[in-house]
């Protein structure tokens, strides 16, 4: 025998099925259109809901935008949680083994990753630029986290100093990769290939000077 769903149930599923549509589509329209050539307007054209409805659940479009974000920044996260850096091979191989897991969770979110860029080069004030701020945080953190797993046979003290010193140059080549490949670049797995060799070359450079550093004080 089936139990009905009450009516409150149902008022709360249509809730959040409505609240998913409206991120969709403001997440599709505003990575095509940026912040401020996305109205409320046009996304309720698109949705097929009524304004009304939008403002109920965000009260206004930065409320929109930062849950849009808060979403992508979620589900980004979740699935590079679960990547598995391989723990065998070399320091190049463990570098692009993450580079390239990487890149195809960025292919799951491409609105996400796009608005995100947006944003960052011309950002509304105030909640939304603490939404970008907040995701640049994490996105750091995890990088600096998968180079400190990459390089662990050096010992956590060093595999820490080159995760800490190499992590913003990693994580923006990344990004710049991640972009020549939206332009239709067909070397994505080159240039990926030359940031795990560049990686690695560079961590040798930097514990070589911390030696000297060391050793002449």
């Amino acid at each position: 025998m089936t139990t009905k769903a009450s009516p409150k149930n149902k008022r709360l599923e249509l809730g959040e099925r409505s609240k998913e549509t409206i991120l969709d589509v403001a997440g599709r329209l505003m990575s095509a259109r940026g912040y401020e050539g996305t109205s409320i307007s046009a996304i309720a054209k698109e949705s097929g809901l009524p304004a009304s409805s939008i403002y109920w659940h965000f009260s206004s479009k930065v409320g929109v935008l930062t849950a849009v974000m808060d979403r992508g920044n979620a589900r980004f996260h979740a699935e590079v949680s679960t990547m598995e850096i391989p723990s065998e091979g070399s320091r190049f191989d463990k570098i692009l083994a993450t580079l390239q897991q990487g890149i195809r969770s960025l292919e799951q979110n491409p609105d996400f990753v796009r608005l995100q860029i947006i944003l960052m080069l011309n950002s509304p004030a105030g909640e939304v630029n603490e939404s970008v701020l907040r995701m640049r945080v994490q996105a750091r953190d995890g990088m600096r986290a998968a180079l400190a797993q990459a390089f662990a046979d050096l010992g956590t003290s060093r595999a820490e100093t080159v995760a800490a010193g190499l992590a913003d140059f990693v994580g923006a080549s990344f990004e710049g990769i991640f972009l020549a490949r939206e332009a239709s670049s067909s070397r994505t797995q080159d240039l990926l290939r030359q940031l795990a060799l560049a990686t690695v070359a560079l961590a040798e450079g930097l514990l070589s000077s911390e030696a000297e550093s060391a050793g002449g004080s």
